[in-house]
């Protein structure tokens, strides 16, 4: 869909990299990937958009250090 142009990425990493480190060393016990850190972040600058994902780590995680971060994912299993 990027390819086609039906899509596009406002967000430009290299603005973002020392917020990322930061986040990046925030959670470094939970080893997230660049994707999660740049969702994260995006979190931070567009908060009225909601994450959809299947990653739980996005339940620990927080933007502007503190606030829960909007999700869509699937319902917990109940065991």
């Amino acid at each position: 869909m990027v390819r086609d142009g039906m899509l596009s990425v406002p967000f430009e990493f290299a603005s973002h990299i020392g917020h990322l480190h930061n986040l990046a060393t925030t959670y470094s016990d939970r080893h997230p990937d660049l994707a999660d850190l740049c969702l994260i972040r995006m979190s931070e600058l567009y908060p009225h958009h909601t994450v959809i994902t299947v990653d739980a780590d996005f339940r620990v995680y927080r933007r502007n250090k503190r606030e829960a971060i909007p999700l869509l994912t699937p319902p917990r299993l109940k065991k």
